[in-house]
């Protein structure tokens, strides 16, 4: 499948294909990533949001294939401007730091220079204009990446404290989720 084959299956009137077999269908043909990625910053928001959400079913399910690609998706990340693509980006983010990916994500990731993500996701989970979801996912990944970053859990914590006085209930449970591993004693 080409990107412009990809564009028209995602511009398709009516049902059109769903997000699970156009995934499936990518994997299989060993579409690349980096066009995908590409395809999240198209100028049609509608193929950009449908784009975000496709990358973020094939991060989800086949990270092994696409490891190769996540310098690329992460270069990408610091050009976002669309609000609906951040929602599946700060998604993969959290899941690509987790310690749940497959080993070769893993690995891939270590080789990765990430401070200027663990930026990205501070400044994501601290504005409180940002989607929930996007807050809440860019607190997990930053709560993932404390190992690799010991600085990372004390400004957290502080972080979370601040954000659950006037949290949503999903993003206070999550902001007690973390601060409980966190802060275990308490």
């Amino acid at each position: 499948m080409t990107q412009s084959q990809l564009i028209q299956h995602m511009s398709a009137p009516g049902k059109g294909t769903t997000v699970a077999k156009l995934g499936h269908q990518l994997k299989r043909e060993n579409f690349s990533l980096r066009e995908l990625v590409d395809l999240t910053f198209h100028e049609d928001k509608e193929i950009a949001s449908k784009s975000a959400r496709l990358l973020e079913y094939v991060m989800f399910k086949f990270p092994e294939n696409y490891y190769q690609d996540i310098q690329y998706f992460i270069d990408r990340t610091f050009d976002l401007e669309s609000v609906r693509s951040k929602k599946p980006y700060a998604k993969i983010l959290m899941h690509i730091t987790s310690p749940e990916v497959p080993r070769d994500v893993r690995e891939k990731m270590k080789e990765i220079e990430m401070e200027r993500v663990v930026e990205l996701c501070f400044v994501w989970m601290i504005d409180p204009k940002m989607l929930v979801s996007v807050r809440s996912s860019a607190s997990e990944a930053l709560f993932n990446l404390r190992h690799r970053y010991p600085w990372i859990a004390e400004e957290l914590s502080k972080q979370l404290e601040y954000i659950t006085r006037t949290a949503t209930p999903n993003l206070l449970a999550k902001c007690n989720y973390i601060l409980s591993y966190l802060h275990p004693e308490d």
